[in-house]
């Protein structure tokens, strides 16, 4: 294993990811009997249970590289589904607080899809499963959140994100960007488990987000629709 030290068995065979600390303790606090497996290099691993399923709750760090490592640990570990729950910047009429769960990334290629590929391919399908999607989607809904189901740009760079950059990526009919979630898909359809991501919208394109005191109720509420669905 590059990241997680737990061993075979350990996490059962379901997990969500997160690259966000607190967000990581709000997922762990909705498991029975959550106990920490693995602590390495400041990622840390949770298992559990929900509503007696074993369920993973793992911290993937910051980008591509970080998402990658963490994600190919857990498939080398058994797990076979993992759902990545992350927020994004939202574009076209994305509001914040409503809830985006892409049917496909956009990503300009780069180093780790290059080595992962080498040069076999100069594309990737940048797909989630479907029925995991569909599973995630309705149990989304039936909390009375509002989701939006579309095309998300994954960016390697944050600072990049001018108005233009953000522009741009509307009139291409994205309805958010990001940092991470192509990793996902990537992998999930490289190495054959099942995956699907969802992003919280912090803030969009127009300068409007989400009051501090609103995104720990809204993720909380996110996390159970989460585990039910796992």
């Amino acid at each position: 294993m590059a990241i997680i030290t737990a061993k075979p068995g350990d996490l059962g065979e379901k997990a969500i990811i997160v690259g966000n600390l607190q967000r990581m303790r709000t997922v762990s606090s909705l498991l029975e009997d959550s106990k920490l497996v693995s602590e390495f290099a400041g990622y840390y691993t949770y298992v559990g249970k929900y509503k007696g399923e074993k369920v993973s709750v793992v911290f993937h760090g910051i980008g591509i590289p970080s998402l990658t490592l963490v994600t190919h640990d857990l498939y080398n570990l058994g797990v076979k589904e993992i759902i990545r729950f992350g927020s994004a910047t939202g574009l076209k009429d994305v509001k914040p607080g409503e809830v985006v769960v892409p049917i496909g990334y956009s990503y300009n290629l780069g180093g780790t899809f290059y080595q992962y590929l080498n040069g076999e391919f100069t594309a990737y399908a940048l797909t989630p499963d479907y029925e995991l999607l569909n599973k995630v989607v309705n149990n989304l809904k039936a909390k009375q959140l509002k989701v939006r189901v579309g095309n998300v740009f994954t960016s390697d760079a944050l600072f990049t994100h001018s108005k233009e950059f953000l522009d741009k990526l509307s009139s291409r009919n994205h309805i958010a960007v990001e940092l991470e979630g192509a990793g996902l898909y990537f992998l999930s359809n490289l190495l054959g488990f099942k995956a699907v991501s969802v992003h919280l919208i912090y803030r969009n394109a127009n300068g409007e987000s989400m009051p501090a005191e609103d995104i720990n109720k809204t993720e909380k509420i996110i996390a159970e629709a989460l585990l039910e669905s796992l």
